[in-house]
Order: C-alpha cells, then structure tokens, then sequence
C-alpha cells in the first residue's frame, strides 16, 4: 500500500513546488531586496556633480534618492552647506519638496535648483546636501559649481532669425521669436516687451493664433515660437527705433533678444488741404488760382508733377512751376494755376480733376469752376432787348396814327 501511495506523495510535492514558485516571487517583490552591488543604506546620487554657469541664472541638478535598505524610510532632504543667498531648494514636480517616502529598494529623482546672486564673483563654489531618516541613517552629496559669465550661455535663450524689419510709419512688423527652455524643468515664462515711447504697441501671440498672451509654457528641453506684433505709430519719422523683448520666469531665468524697426517714411500729398477747390471764371478769359501741394507724410518727396484733367473742349489750365523738386514733411507749397474756359462755354458748373504725382505718392482732387459769360456780351443783350422795344413801340405807334 505504501509502496503504492510513494507516487502519488511525490506527484502532490512537485505540484506544491510549482505553486509555491509564484508565491515566493511575489513575496520577493513585496520586500524588494536592496541592489547587491550597493551600500545597504539610503543613497544620494547625480550625474552631473559639477558644472559651469553665469551668475544670476537658475542651476538645476536632478538628485536621485534611493532607498536601498529592508525597510520603508521616510527621508529627509536638507542643504547642508551652500553659499549665501544662492537660494537652494528641492522640487519635484513643480512643487518644493523637503521629504521623500521610499518603498525598501525603490528611488525617486527630485531636482535641486540653486541660483547664484547675479553679482556673485568668478570661481568654484561647493555645496553638499544631505538626507537623513529617523532611525539614524543619513548620506551626503557634494556638488561643484563653477561662476563663469561666459559659462554655458544660460539656461534660456531667446533667439530670432530676422531681428531687423523696414517700412513706412503706420505699419504693423510682424517678428517672429523662439523661446528654447534649458532650465531642467517644464515652465510658464512671462513676455515683456520694451517699445520706443507710449505711442507704439508691442503685444504677444502664440505661433498659428491671433489671441494676445502675456506668459507662455514651454516643456524642458524644449522650444516654442512666439509672434511679436509691432504696431508704429502713423506719425514715426525714418529713424531705426529699438525694441527689446524679454522672457524670464520666477527661478530667475531670463532672456532677451533686440529687435529693430527701421521706418522709412510714408509718403502722403494733398491738394489744398481744409480748402474748398473751387472759383469763378469768365468764358474765354484766363482766371489764376492758387493752389496749395502739401506733403503730409512723414519723408520727404520728390519729383511732383502738376495736371489738370477732365478739361471740357477748348479749356485749357496751366501751373507755373508745374514740377516741384521736392517737398519735406509737413511741408506745403504755393503753385499758380492759369484756367482759361473756352470762349464760347455755355454759363454754369464745371468739375475738373487736379493732379498731384510723383512716383511716392498721387492725389487727385475734384475742382469746381463756375463759368460766367463775359461783360461785354451783357452790353449786347441789353442792346438788343432796347432795339427790339424801341422797334415795337415805334410800330405800335405807326399803327396808331393810321
């Protein structure tokens, strides 16, 4: 019977094996051994143990915190040594962190920003942080930071490919900005722009939108395109006018790139300006008008023709001088017109079109003349219209008498 049972016995162990083979992983799994190859305690670690900046820019370092012992810990994170006002802290995502509660064998990356005082002298600077857990155990790290103000060129960079844009005063620029996050964290950074006086606008756009924005967000290692719309005034003289642009966030990051609109006038004429363009002229007889070009651009401009247009048959209208060499801004000039109506126009009002032109600029305006017949042919009429009653009353009388 014995002899019997030996392989059932054996059969129900090996299964029992197999079911226990599971379970034991599990367990294992639960406790999460420590790594072999490393102390069994509480660990801190970083890549990048030392490393070049500017002053006045944020530093960060990603810190691993690794729990490698048997147990769960509560780890707590300190600064034990760091130089004056450099203001260290740890964060991890996004918030400001001072503990760290780690499964046996597990670890979590926080980073540890510093950010040298923007006067801070060249030279190595050291600074140890320090974890530490209630039972007693603690570990250090000891981190270099060299103050170069060449070093690294920052941690954010504000850059554009075309800085410089021309045209005529009135014109919206359209510059186009990229924004590259190098500071080892996702960021909102604040946009502010600095325009030549009160009376140009400056305002944000985000690439591919029309709305306007003040701030921005922008993931680490990353970059995002900003608009930068340039509103000048319609009265801006040709100069070039700077305009920074500037980008920063609340570590103390920033950047600034300088822009330039460079206005190379606009160029506006106009015929007797606040004036009615209209006299009175007698059939066949030459009339003089003055007429007033102004320039009321903003650059000057030169070779300006003068014409008379849409003349009804046999009028003729001459200017002397009938070109300008040029005219400044908000400048005007004095030209005298000879109209002469055909001697045989009809009485009543004629429209006409003056000309001013040069290849800047055009302006046509409509001139209204009253025509009148001359003096002369009234002493006619008034003749005839005698003669004629003078010639009926003597019929009428020649006819009374018979």
């Amino acid at each position: 019977m014995f002899q019997s049972l030996a392989p059932r016995l054996a059969g129900a162990s090996l299964g029992l094996m197999f079911l226990a083979a599971p379970l034991a992983a599990h367990a294992a799994d639960i406790t999460a051994a420590p790594t072999p190859t490393l102390p069994n305690a509480i660990l801190l670690t970083t890549q990048d143990a030392a490393v070049g900046a500017a002053p006045g820019k944020a530093i960060t370092f990603p810190v691993d915190v690794l729990n490698n012992t048997t147990k769960q810990e509560r780890i707590k994170l300190s600064i034990a040594t760091a130089p004056q006002d450099w203001v260290p802290v740890f964060q991890d995502r996004g918030y400001d962190v001072t503990e760290e509660d780690l499964l046996p064998g597990k670890d979590n990356t926080v980073t540890f920003q510093v950010t040298p005082p923007a006067a801070t002298a060249a030279g190595t600077q050291r600074i140890s942080l320090k974890a530490a857990t209630d039972d007693g155990q603690t570990a250090t790290l000891d981190i270099g930071v060299t103050i170069n103000g060449a070093a690294g060129g920052g941690n954010l960079k504000l850059t554009t490919d075309y800085p410089i844009l021309k045209g005529a005063s009135g014109t919206k620029f359209e510059f186009k900005a990229t924004i590259a996050n190098n500071t080892g964290k996702d960021n909102t950074f604040a946009l502010a722009a600095n325009p030549p006086d009160n009376n140009w606008q400056v305002y944000f756009q985000p690439a591919f939108d029309t709305k306007q924005i003040s701030s921005i967000a922008v993931k680490s290692g990353s970059t995002q395109d900003v608009n930068v719309e340039v509103q000048a005034p319609p009265l801006a003289q040709t100069n070039d006018y700077p305009i920074g642009v500037k980008v920063n966030d609340d570590a103390g990051n920033n950047a600034n790139v300088d822009l330039k609109v460079s206005i190379i006038g606009n160029y506006k004429l106009d015929i007797n300006p606040q004036q009615q363009l209209n006299t009175n002229a007698t059939a066949g007889q030459a009339k003089t008008v003055q007429v007033t070009i102004a320039n009321t651009g903003t650059a000057a401009i030169q070779n300006i023709s003068l014409t008379a247009t849409g003349l009804p048959s046999g009028w003729t209208m001459t200017f002397s001088p009938d070109k300008l060499d040029s005219i400044d801004p908000n400048t005007q000039r004095q030209v005298q017109g000879t109209l002469t109506p055909a001697a045989k126009a009809i009485a009543g009002d004629y429209s006409i079109s003056l000309s001013a032109s040069s290849t800047q600029a055009t302006i046509n305006k409509d001139f209204r003349v009253t025509v009148e017949t001359p003096t002369i042919w009234g002493w006619v009429g008034i003749g005839i219209v005698v003669i004629v009653v003078a010639g009926l009353s003597w019929m009428f009388a020649s006819y009374s008498r018979r």
